[in-house]
């Protein structure tokens, strides 16, 4: 055996561990979301589901096609304040 054998094992698990923090990273990310109605797509069961059984794919799926803007935080539109007075022309 060589060196390099031993910088490619390296790099592999530096890969896999940058693939498992992705992965528990969107997993979080899913079920923190309050309500259906923020994903871009779907629903959280759904996501939940494409994360754990697609693993790292279903991860990356997620955060680029599921995952909701601002974060996974959300408000309903009967909970977004007025602009201030005068803000609007």
């Amino acid at each position: 055996m060589d060196g390099s054998f031993g910088v490619l094992l390296v790099f592999a698990a530096l890969l896999a561990i940058a693939g498992l923090v992705v992965w528990i990273w969107a997993l979080v990310d899913a079920v923190k979301v309050p309500d259906d109605s923020a994903y871009r797509a779907g629903s959280k069961l759904l996501w939940v589901l494409v994360i754990v059984l697609a693993g790292v794919v279903g991860a990356i799926v997620y955060l680029a096609v599921g995952r909701p803007t601002g974060g996974g935080v959300a408000l309903p539109p009967s909970q977004i304040p007025p602009p201030p007075p005068g803000s609007i022309r």
